[in-house]
Order: structure tokens, then C-alpha cells, then sequence
């Protein structure tokens, strides 16, 4: 019996050391190393270097999300709106419930002209976790389609998800002003210019809130301290042309005393 165990020993030795060595992957191979090297490219503003690593990682692994997402972000910086809509729906069918890679696709097919694609893209973010930039894309498409009430929810849900946002707010501004409603868009116009106040866009837009509001002197005091910094030449006449109606306006007023 004793023979016949050490003979089973020896026979489990032999197998083990005649088993195959297995191949080890060298650290700097395989979708992980190019990725990295993508991520370092970026970093130094290479876009086509970083490209063609991502395209390296996925052809090693062809369901290595993380590259097409980078992939999707770099094709929309370069606007290559075809092919960032490609890479940031691969990524989709492999990660579904990214919020953020959602919103992105918004602004993708948005870049392309599918605004109902668009839709659908930023209400599946907005629905997973109230997505701060696919509520802010989803008002912005709707205030352009002039569906000012819908456009409305989207922007306050977009100041509610990101509060520290002057587009955000900016945006809501512009909606409430376009609905009537002055006195609102004032203050929330007024919010994005605190959180941004070399904001040009934002002291133009708190100007108009004001003029409909009646706050001459506020308007005008911001379009006179604006105006020095503005350089294109088609803003600068339009804020001429609201300090003349601010002018005009002062002067019926005092006509009227």
C-alpha cells in the first residue's frame, strides 16, 4: 500500500512539473496599456495620438468600454459628430446606465440635427438620476422648439440637480423673460452673474430682464460697464441699441411727470 502511494506521488509530481508554463501578459500590453496611453496623449492635448491608441485597445478587446466613451468625447471636441454618435453608443450597449455618456450622446445627435434623438437621449439620463447637463440640453432643445413651459421644468431641474451653474441659471433667465415673467427671470439672472461675473452673455441677458422689468437705471448701469469688454462688433450695436431704448424709454417716463 505504502508503494503504491509513493508511485500516485511521483505520478502527481511528474503531471505538475509537465504541465505547460501559462503565458503571462506583459504589463505594458494588452486594452488597459493603450488606454493609459490615450489618457497621456490627451493630457498633452495630442487628440489623433490619443485616437489611435483607443483604436488599438478596442481592436485587442472589442468591448473595452472605457475607450469608446474617451473615444466618443475626443470625436465630439474635433467635431466628428458621426463618429462620436458610433463610439458613445457602442459604449451605451455596454455601459446602459451612464447618465452622463447619455447626455453627451443628446449633444451629439443635437450637433446633427436629430433633435428627436436628441430628446430621447437627454429624457433617459434625466430619468436615471436627473442628469445636471442632460436637464440643461433637454431645456435648451425645448427653448429652441419654443416649448417654453416644458423648457421651463427642464431648467429649473437643471438649476436644482447643479446650483453652483451660471448657465444653468443664465438659461432659466432666458426662459422665464421669454414667458413674461420679469421679475423672476431677474433674479435668476442675477444669480448667474454672481456665480459668473465677467460673463458677458449674462450681464447682456440680466440687462434685457431688467428693461422689461422697468429697472432702467439697473440696465443701464450694466450695459455701460459691459460694453468696454465686448469685441463683437454685432453685440456692441445691440447693446447701443438697448442703452437708446433705455434713453428713450427714461425720457417717456419723465415726460410723463
Amino acid at each position: 500500500m505504502f508503494k503504491k502511494l509513493l508511485v500516485l506521488a511521483a505520478l502527481l509530481c511528474f503531471v505538475v512539473a509537465a504541465a505547460p508554463e501559462q503565458k503571462k501578459k506583459h504589463p505594458k500590453e494588452g486594452p488597459d496599456y493603450e488606454y493609459e496611453k490615450a489618457m497621456l496623449s490627451m493630457k498633452y492635448g495630442l487628440e489623433d495620438e490619443s485616437l489611435k491608441y483607443l483604436n488599438q485597445a478596442v481592436a485587442l478587446d472589442a468591448r473595452h468600454a472605457p475607450s469608446y466613451k474617451l473615444m466618443g468625447l475626443i470625436q465630439f471636441r474635433k467635431k466628428n459628430y458621426a463618429e462620436a454618435a458610433t463610439a458613445f453608443e457602442k459604449y451605451l450597449e455596454l455601459v446602459p446606465g451612464d447618465s452622463e455618456a447619455l447626455a453627451n450622446l443628446g449633444y451629439v445627435h443635437e450637433s446633427l440635427g436629430q433633435a428627436d434623438k436628441a430628446e430621447a437621449d437627454y429624457k433617459k439620463a434625466v430619468a436615471l438620476d436627473r442628469n445636471a447637463n442632460a436637464c440643461f440640453g433637454l431645456a435648451k432643445l425645448l427653448l429652441a422648439q419654443k416649448r417654453l413651459p416644458e423648457a421651463l421644468d427642464s431648467a429649473r431641474q437643471a438649476v436644482a440637480a447643479n446650483e453652483k451653474s451660471a448657465a444653468a441659471h443664465n438659461l432659466l433667465g432666458v426662459i422665464l423673460n421669454q414667458m413674461g415673467k420679469y421679475g423672476e427671470a431677474e433674479t435668476s439672472l442675477q444669480n448667474a452673474l454672481l456665480l459668473a461675473p465677467d460673463d458677458v452673455n449674462v450681464s447682456v441677458n440680466l440687462g434685457i430682464a431688467c428693461i422689461n422689468n422697468k429697472q432702467f437705471a439697473r440696465a443701464r448701469e450694466l450695459y455701460e460697464r459691459v460694453l468696454p469688454r465686448v469685441k463683437d462688433p454685432a453685440l456692441k450695436e445691440k447693446i447701443d441699441g438697448y442703452l437708446k431704448l433705455i434713453k428713450d424709454q427714461e425720457a417717456a417716463l419723465n415726460a410723463e411727470k
